[in-house]
């Protein structure tokens, strides 16, 4: 796996990164197990699983609490000269890792009513744009949980994606599927507790409508 080390002009080292490292390491992870096709909202959350096991990474090594960390991806990826700039996405607040007039505004929505219906050959279909959502998603699931990310919400998302019902899934219907495969699995592993508090996340994201059995 390369890395490059940046353009000297918008980005700069990318391997002092270490969520990034962690995000490309777990493409490799996603297709040997779901193996989700990389468009529409299959390709979006291909991309999002990677910010998560990422993220997690970054959080894991100084043991920091999922209420306090940052959750930006890349962070500090941008040189500088760029304003308002800190990172490339952001799990807490999706929209607001970049706005530079050079670059544009960060594009991703944090809820199924900024859902982006592009074209396949338009980022694949909004695979990093939409990918706002699920990363969310999770962000609210882990400082609900409490405690470190990787102990709970960390555990079901890896259960939900070596589950063989997203194998193969639809690429128009994959946020959805992947939500319910997370709930089954917030039950199986833990508690009712913790099944509510993963439903009542995607339900803030507009996956769920609030009407979704358990």
């Amino acid at each position: 796996m390369a890395f490059g080390d940046g353009d000297g002009d918008i980005f700069g080292t990318i391997t002092k990164n270490l969520d990034i490292i962690g995000h490309e390491l777990t493409h490799g992870v996603t297709q040997l197990t779901a193996d989700l096709e990389y468009q529409y909202q299959s390709g979006a959350l291909n991309e999002s699983v990677s910010d998560v096991f990422g993220s997690m990474i970054k959080q894991y090594f100084p043991k920091t609490l999922a209420k306090d960390a940052d959750w930006l991806i890349g962070e500090g990826i941008f040189l500088p000269s760029l304003t308002k700039s800190p990172a490339l996405r952001s799990m807490k607040e999706p929209g607001n890792a970049y706005n530079d007039p050079r670059i544009g505004k960060d594009p991703p929505p944090s809820t199924m009513d900024g859902y982006q219906d592009l074209d396949k050959w338009d980022d694949g279909g909004g695979v990093h744009t939409n990918s706002g959502i699920p990363n969310h998603a999770f962000y609210l699931a882990s400082v609900a949980l409490g405690g470190y990310s990787w102990e709970k919400a960390g555990k079901i998302w890896y259960a939900a994606l070596t589950d063989r019902d997203l194998e193969g899934i639809s690429t128009r219907k994959a946020f959805k599927i992947f939500a319910d495969l997370t709930v089954k699995h917030a039950g199986a592993l833990f508690d009712e507790d913790t099944q509510e508090k993963v439903r009542q996340a995607w339900i803030d994201v507009k996956v769920f409508d609030g009407r979704d059995e358990l």
